[in-house]
């Protein structure tokens, strides 16, 4: 033993640079693999959420640089090239840098929620084995927050994610009467409710089709029986039953894909006395390519008063169907539409709107959405939305509790941003905490305040 300790000193003392290299080596090596294991669990927590995610690939970049130097170190050591000592130094440092960066990214997640694992985590990420270890507890514990997709960071999080879920459940499609109404948004227990009332009055055509509908808005992966429910209405010569039919043959729900099927049931439908039959061979023309005798039937229903052709005229014009693209005639029939009250044509502007809030500046949209005039809650909304653009957020709350309190079909989304707001700009935990509730009053009002509920930080208020 004690040969072997002088012997160690003896080398330690005539080439201490070649053993620090030798340490330093096999320390990199654990330092590698930990780098690795940390950088995997990070990209996870970057897939997972969205929240600082670029910081977060920042971090695994450095390790990917710390990953290409350790290469190099690997290279210069096993040849005893003179620049070894350096390369492994460098290479101990740069995992380091990583590992520090990596906590601030953990502790900067707490934010969101997991508080304190999150803490832990970037706190010993200095000690990387147990540093390592934590971030991929974490990258497993933290929840996904893909539902409200591209959260932007930078102070409005909360609230740009509601505008974005608001714009994705609002598509550029041509629609009729019953299209552009949609299903009632109900609560769990309201729909269980409903559909055993609706399954006891299925001994008429009318039973059978208002259950079917119930089913494809409620209970979807019931497509089998609403699908049989709805064929049985249709062949006792039910108009809403065939047009449904005809439905499900245009956009293939629940069968395969045919527009000459589709056309036969809403002729059926309208010689039963379906309004919206007309309207919809339109579309299917539109769609099949006859695009000119679509537009002419569509022309000649606005020219009657029918707001929903009219729109429809504008999803033309907005996707050129038939047509050169023009959105600005679009915008202009959106904004007639919008003034008589549609909600539909409503929806289509503040979605684009939406789209428009998070970009650095003011785009086309925002631009020919804010030069118009309109009225009632949807005015407020609107200039809502400009407030929440120019970032003065106090403001943008109260246009958004004014339309609370009008009690319009605005109310839902008007209470979400309410809720989004405080959450996103409120000084004291009670701010935010007002925050949740007010998200939490919209959910029977607005599906896309599900989204947004799911994934709100846990406040607790004293």
């Amino acid at each position: 033993m004690n040969t072997a300790y002088v012997y160690i000193l003896s080398a330690i003392s005539s080439q201490p640079l070649a053993v620090a290299t030798d340490v330093l080596f096999y320390v990199n090596l654990g330092l590698c693999f930990c780098a690795m294991t940390a950088a995997t669990a990070i990209a996870v927590l970057c897939k997972k959420t969205a929240c600082m995610r670029m910081f977060g690939l920042a971090v695994v970049a450095a390790f990917a640089v710390g990953a290409v130097a350790f290469c190099v170190q690997l290279g210069l050591y096993v040849y005893g090239n003179d620049g070894a000592p350096y390369a492994v130094g460098l290479c101990t440092g740069l995992f380091y840098i990583g590992f520090i960066v990596g906590g601030a990214y953990c502790i900067m997640l707490a934010h969101n929620s997991h508080k304190r694992l999150c803490i832990a985590a970037g706190v010993f990420c200095l000690v990387p084995p147990i540093g390592a270890v934590l971030v991929v507890v974490l990258s497993y514990k933290i929840p996904r927050d893909t539902s409200v997709k591209k959260f932007v960071f930078n102070g409005y999080a909360y609230t740009y994610a509601a505008l974005e879920a608001f714009a994705d459940r609002t598509p550029v499609e041509l629609i009729d009467q019953g299209g552009a109404e949609g299903p009632e948004y109900l609560p769990l227990k309201r729909i269980k409710r409903r559909l055993r009332v609706l399954k006891a009055k299925t001994n008429t055509a009318a039973g059978k089709f208002d259950y079917a509908t119930a089913l494809v808005w409620y209970a979807p992966y019931k497509f089998k029986k609403a699908y049989r429910l709805m064929s049985k209405a249709a062949n006792d010569g039910y108009a809403p039953a065939l047009f449904n039919l005809g439905y499900f043959y245009e956009i293939g729900k629940y069968v395969n894909r045919d527009l000459k099927k589709a056309r036969e049931y809403y002729k059926r439908a309208g010689a039963a006395g379906d309004a919206d039959s007309a309207l919809r061979l339109a579309i299917v023309d539109i769609k099949d390519g006859n695009a000119q005798a679509g537009l002419s039937v569509l022309n000649e229903r606005a020219e009657f008063g029918d707001l929903y052709a009219k729109y429809d005229i504008g999803v033309c014009n907005e996707l050129g169907l038939g047509m050169e693209k023009n959105i600005d005639k679009a915008f202009d029939i959106y904004t007639e539409c919008a003034n008589i009250g549609m909600y539909v044509a409503q929806a289509r502007i503040f979605a684009a709107a939406c789209k428009d809030i998070p970009s650095a500046q003011n785009g086309d949209f925002f631009r020919r959405i804010t030069d118009r005039k309109f009225d009632g809650a949807f005015a407020v909304m609107i200039d809502g939305l400009i407030e929440i653009k120019k970032r003065h957020a106090a403001d943008a709350s109260e246009k958004f509790l004014q339309a609370v309190k009008m009690r319009d079909k605005w109310e839902g989304v008007a209470r979400c941003l309410v809720g989004t707001l405080y959450i996103d700009r409120g000084k004291l935990p009670q701010d935010r905490y007002n925050g949740v509730e007010y998200i939490g009053s919209a959910l029977d009002l607005w599906s896309g305040a599900k989204d947004i509920y799911a994934v709100l930080p846990k406040i607790k208020v004293k």
